[in-house]
């Protein structure tokens, strides 16, 4: 009899974590003011305008056509957004797909007076390849969303739920070398860096080797020196931007 009853327990808790939405897809409220007129991911398949009277707030579009895109692990892309009113708008991109919106894969994008928007976005080098969802969520300007908010209710705003294909086929690490626009020397290094470039350097990002970013510096200028006396010594991936390339370099520092 105890044998049945636990048997009995076990497959009710199974079947009860089988049929909970993973992730949230009810209660999340929701109202027609901020409505998505037009989300676009610059210079990918990704455009997708809609912008309809309704009495649903939450929507999951297919992963075809102008509701998916591919994008690549490492790389920046310019997230354009176009709401009824103004807004704020939070994505999240399940970047290691456990089918849950975690905060650390938050980014807020709008908290704006404007409707119209555009913001840069870069996928982690950390993200897995493959059917990744996102979530987007928009919300009227003076309230707020943050990010432990993926499955919060609101009473205004959407939800949309979308799956891109994220590749890791591009990232590579482009070794320090005498070629190309951008170079990265000395390597190994101890505490400076030298960049150069044949046109303005606009910025660079530390990554750890587990892919977490973990330093963002400005840079605006050909030449620069880089300062990592911070970090301890042992490997980082550096990711230097400028207005038409971006590069990422393998560093070992001592």
């Amino acid at each position: 009899m105890k044998t049945i009853l636990l048997s009995g327990l076990f497959a009710a808790c199974l079947l009860n974590a089988q049929s909970a939405p993973n992730p949230c897809t009810s209660n999340l409220g929701g109202d027609v003011d901020p409505s998505f007129i037009e989300i676009r991911i610059n210079s990918t398949s990704f455009d997708h305008q809609t912008f309809a009277s309704q009495n649903v707030f939450y929507h999951d579009y297919p992963s075809s056509g102008n509701t998916t895109a591919t994008l690549v692990v490492g790389q920046s892309y310019q997230i354009y957004t176009s709401t009824s009113s103004e807004a704020v708008i939070g994505f999240w991109l399940d970047t290691n797909q456990n089918s849950i919106f975690e905060p650390q894969e938050y980014t807020q994008l709008v908290n704006s007076m404007n409707t119209q928007n555009t913001t840069v976005f870069t996928v982690p080098v950390s993200a897995a390849s493959g059917n990744t969802r996102m979530r987007i969520r928009s919300r009227a300007y003076g309230s707020s969303i943050n990010s432990n908010n993926a499955c919060t209710t609101f009473g205004s705003g959407e939800t949309r739920d979308y799956t891109l294909n994220i590749t890791g086929a591009q990232l590579g690490t482009r070794e320090v070398g005498p070629a190309g626009t951008l170079n990265a020397y000395p390597n190994p290094t101890t505490d400076f860096l030298q960049i150069e470039g044949k046109e303005l350097i606009l910025s660079a990002e530390i990554y750890n080797m587990e892919g977490r970013k973990i330093g963002t510096r400005a840079i605006n200028a050909v030449n620069a020196l880089l300062n990592l006396s911070e970090y301890a010594p042992g490997e980082y991936l550096v990711r230097i931007f400028t207005r038409s390339d971006n590069r990422t370099f393998k560093i070992y520092k001592k």
